[in-house]
């Protein structure tokens, strides 16, 4: 009997392979979503009074590049959220086109290459006089859900800078309001919060000296 009931089984599962049908209910398919902060070019103040204008204009602080890492749980491409505690999930669905350490490798280039801009990228330590050696990481880099409301993104930065007079850490970090649970307000929530904590960057670079 035992025998019998298998071999239905069995017939039952090849008609249905056979007839192009299966037997795993399926799911409706999930959309996947990439995306990339846009954090605005704020550039050199729209206007001057005409005491700021003749006032002498500091020159750029040099700097290299000389690394940048991300802390492990934020180093993935899925979007990050911070549910309580050190309880942390990355988003399959929702990912980084490109990895957070490239993300803020390449801002801090582009905006340090600039014209007219505070801090300016230098291609060697011994390029010029009193460069900055900055090695970067990413302690910070999720939307923080635990409690009520919309959410908060965060975003931290612990930066080494050295010279050959002398070295300091500086501990930097920024949060902003999301608008709401999803991943176009984290996006948006971490472009505002990185854009103020790269302005808070630039002002300690300027008082190193």
């Amino acid at each position: 009997m035992k025998t019998g009931l298998t071999r239905g089984l069995f017939l039952v599962l090849l008609f249905g392979l056979a007839s192009g049908c299966t037997l795993v209910p399926e799911r409706p398919a999930v959309d996947r979503a990439w995306f990339l902060l846009e954090v605005p070019d704020t550039g050199p103040p729209a206007a001057m009074s005409v005491v700021d204008a003749r006032a002498p204009v500091a020159a750029p602080i040099p700097v290299t590049l000389e690394s940048v890492r991300v802390a492990p749980a934020f180093a993935g491409k899925g979007l990050v959220y911070r549910l309580g505690g050190h309880r942390y999930e990355s988003d399959f669905y929702n990912e980084w086109f490109l990895s957070p350490r490239e993300q803020v490798e390449q801002l801090l280039r582009e905006r340090w290459i600039r014209a007219e801009g505070p801090v300016t990228l230098v291609a060697h330590a011994r390029a010029q006089p009193a460069v900055q050696q900055l090695d970067v990481l990413v302690t910070a880099f999720h939307g923080d859900l635990e409690g009520e409301g919309p959410g908060t993104a965060r975003i931290g930065l612990r930066v080494l800078a050295r010279s050959d007079q002398r070295q300091r850490l500086l501990e930097l970090e920024r949060h902003a309001p999301m608008a709401s649970r999803s991943p176009d307000a984290l996006v948006a929530a971490l472009s505002s919060a990185l854009a103020e904590l790269l302005e808070d960057l630039e002002r300690r670079l300027q008082e190193y000296e």
